[in-house]
């Protein structure tokens, strides 16, 4: 059955049907607007637009996976600046020949998603299209105690930490991108393809380090690309240590396999998704006691300096070099 057949009004009620009811004191899915309870703490806000062909390939991932990756992302963006995500709203542009099926999965996938991060779906909007597929997705929620942690206020002498690993979603994608889909029989293939298919947003993390932390965002564009982004005021630069790089197993063998750098999927590759976090010398115990509480490996990676630029050395204390190479681009050519 084609969305041409059902009609706009069944569609909504079938995305609705698929959502868990809204927690007391939120009007969500069916009236003009939605409604959500004010917040003593302010309220976070972030939005994000996929596309297909250029942000997914509908060959490449189901669209329930589809679901759960668009929420993720947006989720993360909350979670880089310490915060709870709390409700969200999605846009749906598809062709209206295209399968209900395939709409009911990617809802399935957003629920699945939203019951994940404690989120709910409030309400959005569908609207036919020509010949591609687009999501847009915004996340609404609030900061932690100590207010929203920006991606400035980095210092000279703060330490840098990352959750999780660096350069896996890249290598998902290289693999893609020469033909391997998911689901692959390969070990290592389906760690990476997960990593780019179905990423995970640090929220606890997210929130713990918060209270600890100058700075705080999460790598959508690659590492280097954040750490520009921190240092880019205040006359400050950074220090990465090429050694303390988590980079994985799986990661360093899809990249030797492709006769590149695992350390260039870690600084360049976009959609890890993982968290930066600028720390004070003074806290890093609590920092590195993080990963008990929440199971998500804390690794301290380098040094904010006040000598501008991003830097690299073999390791702590070794001669520095400027890091070079290809930043993230959102506006790869389809």
């Amino acid at each position: 059955m084609r969305i041409q057949d059902i009609g706009e009004r069944e569609l909504i009620s079938i995305i609705h049907r698929l959502q868990a009811r809204p927690p007391m004191g939120y009007i969500g899915i069916g009236d003009d607007a939605a409604f959500i309870p004010p917040s003593a703490k302010g309220i976070l806000i972030s939005q994000d637009m996929l596309v297909e062909n250029l942000h997914f390939r509908l060959d490449w991932m189901t669209p329930e996976q589809l679901g759960e990756k668009a929420v993720a992302v947006n989720v993360s963006d909350i979670a880089a600046m310490g915060g709870t995500p709390l409700s969200l709203l999605t846009s749906l542009s598809v062709p209206s020949s295209l399968d209900v099926d395939w709409v009911e999965s990617l809802y399935r996938g957003i629920a699945k998603a939203l019951d994940r991060y404690g989120v709910v779906l409030v309400g959005g909007d569908t609207v036919g299209s020509q010949d591609r597929i687009t999501l847009d997705v915004t996340v609404i929620g609030e900061p932690g105690p100590f207010g929203p942690i920006l991606k400035t206020g980095a210092r000279p002498g703060d330490r840098l930490f990352v959750s999780g690993r660096l350069g896996a979603a890249y290598a998902g994608f290289t693999l893609l991108s020469h033909g391997v889909t998911w689901p692959s029989t390969v070990v290592a293939e389906r760690s990476v393809l997960m990593a780019h298919i179905t990423p995970m947003a640090r929220v606890r993390v997210g929130q713990q380090v918060g209270p600890w932390a100058h700075a705080l965002t999460d790598i959508s564009d690659g590492l280097v690309s954040e750490l520009e982004e921190i240092t880019r005021f205040g006359g400050i630069g950074a220090v990465i240590f090429e050694d303390r790089l988590p980079i994985d197993q799986a990661t360093q063998a899809m990249a030797a396999r492709f006769h590149s750098r695992a350390t260039d999927f870690a600084l360049f590759g976009g959609e890890d998704y993982e968290l930066l976090a600028a720390v004070p010398p003074s806290r890093v115990t609590e920092v590195q006691e993080i990963e008990a509480r929440t199971g998500v490996v804390m690794t301290e990676i380098g040094v904010i300096t006040e000598k501008p630029g991003v830097r690299m050395a073999s390791t702590e204390g070794e001669k520095e070099h400027v890091v070079q190479g290809q930043i993230y681009n959102h506006f790869p050519v389809a």
